[in-house]
């Protein structure tokens, strides 16, 4: 969520101005200070899951002294002090929905928050059914579909050592749902079938004893020497860029960025139906999608994407142009644009 704030941020600070507003210390400030933006930045003080009033101050301070016409929030769990500090003002209120949200919000005390919100914007098709499942909204409420744009650059340095082995990549943080555990297992059908392979994970985590649990499964694998942990790293795509699998059995995704990106790279991808995926099959992406949680078609995919990588690099190529196509830096920033005051 971070990224796509600033990510945002970035793009719609050529049509108009800009100040992110996030909480002060966070890893998204730590990024924009990392950065080189050309927006403004103030922090606030969160206080999760109660009422601040030293929070309502600040941000009603922020409003006034730079003049704010629309806010775009990302989530909503401050939501019910922000609606104090949006009181009296004229606001065009946003809400960016990039999550899959579980508990319904249709009490008393959510209607009146939520009665603030001029606009729910989904990043996908399941995003924005869920929403409307989710949240209590009246007949004047807008409920809308903007698909993220990406940036997909061409890198000229190789990660990996040179070999003939198959690489495979799984992005993601290391935590439950993810699809590590799955992916792992499935690696056992090329291990059977002699091919020789690398499996590389991309991401970190927070939650050591499930990071403990997922390592502790690969020393119990007769393949564990073909698996790599690489942590964080800044360019996701020079490792799509020269890998030759995506290997992605997540359990559910809001969106998927790092799926979008695999398709921009033209990677042979093994994921699972459910959520998003079918969505973006529908949009004419190419990869092989199995049933939910069936670990054992999640490995004979996998094995025969690794018969049919030199055929699959071809059929797949026109993933790119699609991505390209789908996911535009300026059909985004339009439809962000008309929705603004």
């Amino acid at each position: 969520m971070e990224h796509d704030a600033l990510k945002l941020a970035g793009l719609l600070s050529d049509c108009c101005d800009i100040v992110l507003v996030c909480k002060n210390g966070a890893f998204i400030e730590r990024l924009y200070n990392e950065g080189n933006y050309s927006f403004k930045c103030e922090t606030i003080s969160f206080l999760n899951k109660s009422f601040s009033l030293s929070m309502l101050l600040k941000m009603k301070n922020i409003l006034t002294s730079h003049e704010i016409r629309n806010v775009i929030y990302f989530g909503a769990s401050e939501l019910k002090t922000l609606y104090f500090s949006f009181i009296g003002k004229d606001l065009n209120v946003i809400i960016r929905h990039g999550t899959t949200k579980s508990r319904p919000k249709r009490n008393w005390f959510h209607r009146l928050v939520y009665s603030c919100v001029n606009y729910h914007i989904a990043i996908s098709k399941h995003l924005l059914a869920n929403v409307r499942d989710i949240v209590p909204h009246g007949e004047k409420v807008k409920f809308e579909l903007i698909y993220p744009s990406f940036s997909f650059a061409q890198y000229k340095n190789n990660p990996f050592d040179p070999g003939n082995k198959i690489k495979i990549l799984h992005v993601g943080r290391i935590a439950h749902g993810k699809g590590h555990r799955d992916a792992i297992l499935a690696c056992a059908a090329l291990y059977d079938n002699n091919f020789n392979f690398e499996l590389f994970f991309i991401g970190d985590g927070e939650d050591e004893k499930y990071i403990d649990e997922i390592k502790n499964i690969v020393n119990h694998v007769p393949y564990k020497n073909s698996v790599r942990f690489c942590g964080y790293v800044v360019d996701v795509g020079r490792y799509m860029e020269y890998a030759d699998i995506f290997l992605y059995p997540s359990y559910g995704e809001g969106f998927g960025n790092v799926f979008v990106e695999a398709m921009a790279y033209s990677l042979s991808a093994v994921t699972y139906d459910n959520t998003t995926f079918p969505e973006f099959r529908k949009m004419g992406f190419k990869f092989r999608l199995v049933e939910d949680r069936n670990a054992d078609l999640l490995a004979a995919a996998l094995l025969e994407a690794a018969k049919y990588i030199q055929s699959d690099k071809t059929e797949y190529s026109s993933n790119k142009a699609l991505a390209a196509e789908m996911f535009n830096k300026n059909r985004e920033k339009d439809a962000w644009c008309s929705i603004m005051q």
